[in-house]
């Protein structure tokens, strides 16, 4: 279900995005390339929106749980041409979830219960061109993951809540690989882009704040005698993107 749901909206944006792009009348200083449209050169600019296959996942899961809400930006990266082969980029990368449940006892006291998520990610990075004048622009890259993670839970009653709150400071490495093809004589293009990355994450520590009644107290990781916790931990992962570029100088 899940593929299906990705190979119906990439088809919607491949068909959507074209038409909006022919309204530009923007020309970069590339020469036109047969078949492929413009390229850009050394000077000229890039505006790249991908919506990632993991972002796609997340915003299925969140409509079919009808408590939860999702939004997000897809990953932005603006782009500039050094030279003809060699591309600076800086992304940027945000999306929040969240969800929610009550519950009512026999005893008619109600608990509910809030979890949100918050993902943020800046992107630098640079990119290889082989080939300027072939029929698909490949390319080959690295970047420098950096952002933090946020998750915050609330739960209550009449006179009592929990608070548990987990902040990480978030920084990796990553490689990544993509292929664009350009839009008739216009300065766009449509992609694929595949990486994977290293991530170190530092702090994960959670807070937990209780309140019953007018009594506060405020704990580490489950234990109310450790004034504060850090910790730190590796992971990898593979994503992948659809991308839009547009160019300009």
């Amino acid at each position: 279900m899940k593929k299906q749901l990705f190979l119906v909206a990439a088809l919607m944006m491949a068909f959507i995005m074209p038409a909006v792009a022919q309204i530009s009348t923007g020309q970069p200083h590339a020469t036109v390339i047969p078949r492929t449209g413009n390229r850009p050169q050394a000077g000229d600019w890039g505006l790249y929106l991908g919506g990632s296959v993991s972002q796609i996942i997340d915003l299925v899961e969140a409509v079919k749980d009808d408590k939860a809400s999702y939004w997000a930006l897809p990953v932005l990266n603006f782009k500039y041409y050094a030279t003809d082969n060699f591309e600076l980029r800086l992304g940027f990368e945000f999306d929040a979830q969240s969800s929610s449940s009550k519950l009512t006892y026999d005893g008619g006291d109600i608990s509910k219960t809030k979890t949100g998520h918050n993902y943020t990610r800046f992107l630098p990075g640079v990119a290889y061109h082989f080939n300027t004048d072939n029929l698909l622009d490949v390319y080959f890259g690295a970047q420098l993951p950096i952002g933090w993670d946020s998750q915050i839970t609330k739960s209550s009653t009449e006179d009592f809540s929990t608070r548990n709150y987990t902040g990480t400071f978030v920084v990796g490495g990553g490689l990544f690989m993509g292929v664009q093809l350009f839009i008739a004589d216009l300065p766009f293009a449509i992609g694929i882009e595949g990486g994977f990355s290293g991530m170190l994450r530092a702090g994960g520590n959670t807070k937990t704040t209780i309140v019953d009644g007018g009594d506060k107290q405020v704990y580490y990781n489950g234990n109310p005698d450790i004034i504060k916790a850090s910790a730190v931990e590796a992971n990898w992962g593979a994503d992948g993107a659809i991308t839009f570029s547009y160019y300009f100088h």
